[in-house]
């Protein structure tokens, strides 16, 4: 008997995607570049922005968990999408 999960789901570049999972960013890896940024906010989601010189996820409850992001990063200092939980965020937030 397999176990039933309900997760909010969202549509984009015509695949479907996990809503919740958020990137985790190195902050000694992260140059500020702003390509996670900037790609971020031309697909929509509008999740990143750059605070103290790095990259954060500032709107994280926005997040389609596409990680577009990762691939974004130059130095590979985005390495994880990890669940969004507004009550426990990760260190990262």
């Amino acid at each position: 008997m397999s176990k039933k999960i309900e997760v909010e789901t969202a549509e984009a570049f015509g695949r479907t995607f996990v809503k919740g999972n958020i990137p985790e960013i190195h902050p000694v890896r992260c140059m500020g570049c702003r390509h996670c940024v900037n790609l971020c906010k031309k697909l929509g989601p509008n999740v990143l922005d750059i605070v103290d010189g790095v990259a954060k996820p500032v709107h994280p409850e926005n997040c389609i968990g596409d990680g577009a992001c990762m691939v974004a990063c130059p130095t590979k200092a985005i390495f994880l999408m990890s669940k969004y939980d507004p009550s426990s965020p990760p260190a990262a937030v």
